[in-house]
């Protein structure tokens, strides 16, 4: 079918950074009410939405090829695949397929694309040129609607013909510069992120329960 589910990862951290502000903020508006006799206060000036500059780019080619996961027919020999149309019971967390523009990862050996997600949020798609039973399966994942400004990550183990190999990849927001990531060994890796796309490749797996951390500026 051309498509599989990796482990998601998904970055939130930039969504989490502005909870523990807003009580702070509330506070301090009350506070200039009271101040001015009651009256009510000079309406917040909205934030402007995330942004990811690679899902503007043109409609260049992808590099996928477009297959019927229905047809029957013989999987294609050449690179990686994806299905023409989402598979049932996605609940719309599905790359929309006019949406995907190719990334270009630092990583060798790897293929990367960012997608709006059917559901409202963003997708990474990624192929670590493993073919898996003759089929050059791509995985991805979603973030929620929420989750937009957050990105969404992946991470991938136990990979035909890379044994102990573990790769992750992500999305994440204009203006992040890298993303900070703990390994379970007790150390971090940080990973450059160009064309709000990063990626690594190692044998240490990522920190059980942890979430890579977003580097702004520097």
């Amino acid at each position: 079918m051309g498509s599989r589910r990796g482990q998601s990862r998904r970055q939130s951290r930039l969504r989490r950074l502005l909870l523990p502000v807003a009580p702070a903020l509330l506070a301090v508006g009350f506070a200039v009410a009271s101040l001015a006799g009651g009256g009510a206060p000079a309406a917040a000036t909205p934030a402007a939405p995330p942004a990811y500059g690679a899902l503007e780019g043109p409609a260049e080619p992808t590099g996928l090829t477009l297959v019927d996961p229905h047809s029957g027919g013989p999987s294609p020999t050449g690179g990686p695949t994806w299905p023409a149309s989402p598979p049932p019971s996605t609940g719309g967390s599905w790359p929309v397929t006019s949406s995907i523009r190719r990334l270009k990862p630092a990583t060798s050996g790897l293929q990367a694309w960012i997608a709006r997600s059917a559901a409202g949020g963003v997708c990474v798609m990624l192929y670590d040129g493993q073919r898996v039973e003759g089929v050059a399966a791509v995985d991805m994942s979603c973030s929620t609607p929420e989750g937009f400004g957050g990105g969404a990550s992946i991470e991938v183990s136990e990979i035909p013909g890379m044994p102990g190999r573990v790769i992750e990849a992500g999305v994440v927001p204009d203006g992040v510069t890298a993303m900070r990531i703990p390994l379970a060994d007790g150390s971090s890796t940080t990973q450059t992120v160009s064309g709000n796309a990063w990626a690594r490749s190692g044998s240490e797996p990522p920190a059980p329960g942890s979430e890579p951390t977003a580097i702004t500026g520097g």
